[in-house]
Formats: C-alpha cells, sequence, structure tokens
C-alpha cells in the first residue's frame, strides 16, 4: 500500500470517504494547531444497542506511530469482508499534528498518552466527552509503535485477561514476536505484559488512554498493541490488521461460549428455583 505516512489531511479525506462507503457516522471533535481536525467515526447502533457489543479502536496518539493509523484504514477498506456483529467507535488519529510534523508529542509539546486525566486539554476533553457519550465499551484495542522494540508486543489490561498470548501466537505467523527479556524495564510473558493497574501510580505520571479507560469507562478488555517502528510499514500494518482481526475474532468465540453455556445453566436454575 503506498500511502502518505504522516499527512493528516489524507487520512481526513480516505475516512470521510470510507464512512460514507460503510454508512458510518463522523463527528468533528475539535480542531487542533487551528487546521486539523481531530474526528471520531462509529457503526450504527442496530436495533438492540445495550445487546450488541461495542468495540473502541484508535491510533496515532503519538505522532511518529503511523502504522496503526494506516492499518485502521485498511481494515476499514476490507471491512465489509468481515461480519462482525459488532458496533465501532473509532478515532483513527489522535494526534494529527504530531503525525503531521512525525513527533511523539503534540503541538504543545505534551505526551497525550500521559494526559487522560486533563479535562481542559483539547483533544482530551472532546475525547473523554465523545467515549463517555458512546460507551460502554466491552473491549478497546489500541494501536502503537515502539522505537526500541525487536518484535510485536502488547498490553493487557486488566492482567490475566488470557486473550493477549493468543493474539500473538497470530501475528508470530507473519513476524516476530518481542524476545527481550525486559520490555520497559519490566518481565514479559512471551510478549504480553499483563500487570494489576495501580490508580495512585498514574495519577503521579500521567493517565494513559487505556487507563482512562479502565478506571473511568470500566472497559475489562483492553490490548495496547506495539509494532516495532523500525520495520517495514507494510509489516507493521499486517502485524496491526493481524491483531485486530485475531481480538475480534477471539472476543466473538468468547462472548459465544458464555452464550452456549448460560443457556445451559439455564435449566438447572429453573428446575432448582
Amino acid at each position: 500500500m503506498t500511502v502518505p505516512f504522516h499527512d493528516p489531511e489524507w487520512v481526513h479525506k480516505k475516512m470521510i470517504q470510507i464512512s460514507k462507503e460503510l454508512g458510518w457516522k463522523r463527528k468533528l471533535l475539535c480542531t487542533v494547531a487551528k487546521k486539523f481536525p481531530v474526528e471520531a467515526f462509529y457503526s450504527h447502533p442496530g436495533r438492540n444497542p445495550q445487546s450488541t457489543p461495542h468495540i473502541y479502536l484508535s491510533a496515532g496518539i503519538h505522532g511518529d506511530e503511523p502504522a496503526g493509523v494506516l492499518a485502521l484504514i485498511y481494515w476499514l477498506e476490507n471491512f465489509r469482508s468481515y461480519f462482525y456483529p459488532y458496533r465501532f467507535s473509532l478515532i483513527p488519529v489522535i494526534n494529527p499534528w504530531g503525525l503531521k510534523q512525525n513527533s511523539r508529542l503534540n503541538e504543545q509539546g505534551i505526551d497525550l498518552n500521559r494526559a487522560f486525566q486533563d479535562t481542559n486539554l483539547s483533544p482530551i476533553k472532546e475525547i473523554r466527552s465523545f467515549l463517555e457519550t458512546q460507551g460502554p465499551f466491552d473491549l478497546s484495542l489500541l494501536l502503537h509503535e515502539d522505537y526500541d522494540a525487536h518484535g510485536v508486543y502488547l498490553y493487557e489490561t486488566p492482567a490475566n485477561l488470557k486473550l493477549g498470548k493468543k493474539i500473538l501466537d497470530e501475528v508470530s505467523k507473519i513476524c516476530l514476536i518481542e524476545n527481550r527479556p525486559k520490555i520497559e524495564g519490566r518481565k514479559h510473558n512471551g510478549g504480553v505484559l499483563s500487570r494489576p493497574l495501580r490508580k495512585n501510580r498514574f495519577e503521579k505520571m500521567g493517565y494513559p488512554e487505556a487507563v482512562y479507560l479502565y478506571f473511568q469507562l470500566q472497559c475489562k478488555k483492553i490490548y495496547t498493541i506495539e509494532t516495532p517502528s523500525e520495520w517495514d510499514i507494510e509489516k507493521r500494518i499486517q502485524a496491526h490488521l493481524t491483531a485486530i482481526n485475531t481480538a475480534l475474532s477471539l472476543f466473538s468465540r468468547e462472548k459465544q461460549l458464555f452464550l452456549e453455556n448460560d443457556s445451559t445453566d439455564s435449566p438447572k436454575k429453573a428446575i432448582q428455583d
């Protein structure tokens, strides 16, 4: 796929085109640096929005991590072939100024992934408002990159969700999984960083998006997927696409198993009652 890696204007036009084709709605959240729109897109809620699983996806919170942005676009271009029975909400570029400048930080020099507690900062306050209106979410997939990484890895929030290893097992069929003994100074399990969250720690350092989703919106399945930014862009995009589709497939199986078990248990409960 030959596309401009750091062109938020191209992403903006492409997303409008795709959303129209899919019949999705677009919401302008705000404009940053006086020219770059931060936009959200979401599918039709359907007839039973309360019972339909709701999935949130985001990318581009760090402007020097373009593969997640491009992966979301490619995924949406092929969306009709997936047949996922879910509602979707997504923000393809949280930091468009950073994307244009190939910068981790925004135009104010702020790392937006340490600022989700700031209700006065754009675009954080507008994103929070959108998510709190759209939510709750059953699954969140946050697409990132890491220039220190040797392979793909992910954060599983909260700990012990058990799907992270399965996601990486599928990704491992097309590319390397992180093999360093530690990631960001922490031990991991085959590329999965899974640990309990201590709220007081993040209150000191600032809230990442995943921490906000967990504590504020009570999303109980959050995966932050990291690809090595030094790899070829096509390889990184494919890694993200594989992770997205694997996570959604696993989530679907998990929901189906729950429904089957619930159906099996119902007669027993009725007899006991």
